[in-house]
């Protein structure tokens, strides 16, 4: 295992909560919650700890804003109470168009406190995602201290992160000019871990050092040991979004003419109005809309076979490796998926992929999977292969990485 060295301190500045405040970000929610986002940093902060680091953990949380996606005008915090896990949340203004503001001065006394209090030798601030108030609040610290190495964790591109047809003209004018700033930003971050190779050039990386891990899980074995009756439950946990494919999925469902198989969708998104719609004609589709993670869990869990409907059709799929695979396949149920760009070769051998981009290619796939006779053979293949990706190697791979370059 590789430890951090002991002079080193490391600021973590991400968007996190504690599941104690799931319940109520979920009543506050008016679109979607990120939970797969949350899910990513609890791992990243567990594989920290593991590795006996002195890491301060500082969240502006993943909230949407108000009033489109979030019932709070301002956050302060918490109902629930103080954090059980030692994280420092910070307060902002969550009003659209000025909250980002808001937000980066709320990080950057946070970044000031840390750098002015820290006696270490060397200090690390690690970025959880190309959100403009974390970078701005890292190399804000930075300033303050040259010798501050900047990390940062790249689960998505900033161009790519809002998929949805709904986005507004004034959104994609301000998003703009936020890529744009975004981009002067990561030229001061020294060092990176991305989920695809391909995101190197779109960062213009470069020579600065970075690793390829393609997700995070805190599966270290896939659970087989009693083994379910089989039987023809499909289900998809995610955003409800044209773009990822939901409404197809459905379409393909439907040509399946089997009364015994039943599909079971939650998430928020764009298409509920459609999904709860269909659930009225076909009874056979059961929407439990935005759930906590653990229900969320339990639903694919409990399911036969997983579906991501994403499909290789534009260009972002370059720069996706969507985290919903790696948990997918971590149930060790049949998972029917697209290959996109993004993603290793091997896959390939680990997913029920559709013959081509139709909808009768998807429920031909989904129809194969339900009947799928080497799933014990393939729990064995995703637990060999995906041991990279456990908490604890995902963060030793990012301490050596650090320690490397702090020498």
């Amino acid at each position: 295992m590789t430890r951090m060295e002991d002079s080193m301190d490391i600021l973590l500045l991400c968007g996190y909560f504690e599941s104690k405040y799931q319940e109520e970000i979920s009543r506050k929610t008016k679109t979607w919650v990120e939970n797969a986002a949350n899910t990513f940093q609890k791992r990243l902060i567990a594989g920290f700890k593991e590795q006996g680091v002195n890491l301060k953990v500082v969240s502006a949380p993943l909230i949407g804003p108000w009033p489109t996606a979030y019932d709070d005008i301002v956050f302060r915090g918490f109902e629930a109470g103080e954090s059980a896990e030692n994280v420092q949340y910070v307060r902002f203004n969550n009003i659209w168009g000025y909250r980002n503001i808001s937000r980066t001065a709320a990080l950057k006394k946070r970044v000031r406190d840390f750098v002015r209090k820290s006696e270490a030798k060397e200090k690390a601030i690690i970025v959880y995602c190309p959100h403009t108030p974390f970078l701005e609040a890292a190399v804000y610290g930075k300033r303050l201290d040259q010798s501050i190495h900047i990390h940062m964790v790249v689960p998505d591109l900033p161009q790519y992160m809002n998929l949805s047809k709904k986005a507004h003209p004034i959104y994609d004018f301000f998003k703009s000019i936020d890529i744009q700033k975004m981009d002067r930003l990561i030229a001061q971050v020294n060092s990176f871990m991305l989920l695809t190779k391909y995101m190197a050039d779109k960062l213009h990386v470069g020579k600065r050092p970075y690793i390829v891990v393609e997700g995070i899980t805190d599966v270290k074995s896939i659970p087989c040991a009693e083994k379910k009756e089989r039987g023809k439950s499909v289900a998809y946990a995610g955003k409800l979004v044209e773009a990822f494919g939901v409404k197809r999925l459905i379409e393909a469902f439907e040509m399946i003419d089997d009364q015994e198989a039943t599909l079971h969708i939650c998430g928020g998104g764009e298409l509920k109005p459609y999904v709860e719609e269909t659930c009225k004609i076909d009874n056979r589709i059961r929407y439990y809309g935005v759930v906590p993670a653990e229900k969320a869990n339990e639903i694919l869990q409990n399911a036969d076979v997983l579906v991501n409907p994403r499909q290789n059709d534009d260009e972002y799929t370059k720069y996706s490796f969507p985290s919903k695979n790696i948990e997918y396949l971590m149930t060790g149920n049949a998972v029917v998926a697209y290959m996109l760009d993004g993603m290793p070769d091997e896959y390939r051998g680990l997913l029920q992929v559709p013959g081509n981009n139709s909808v009768a290619a998807l429920a031909e796939a989904i129809r194969a999977a339900l009947t799928d006779e080497n799933s014990e053979q393939r729990k064995r293949q995703v637990q060999i292969s995906r041991t990279h990706l456990y908490y604890t190697a995902v963060a030793e791979q990012i301490c050596g990485l650090l320690n490397g370059l702090s020498h």
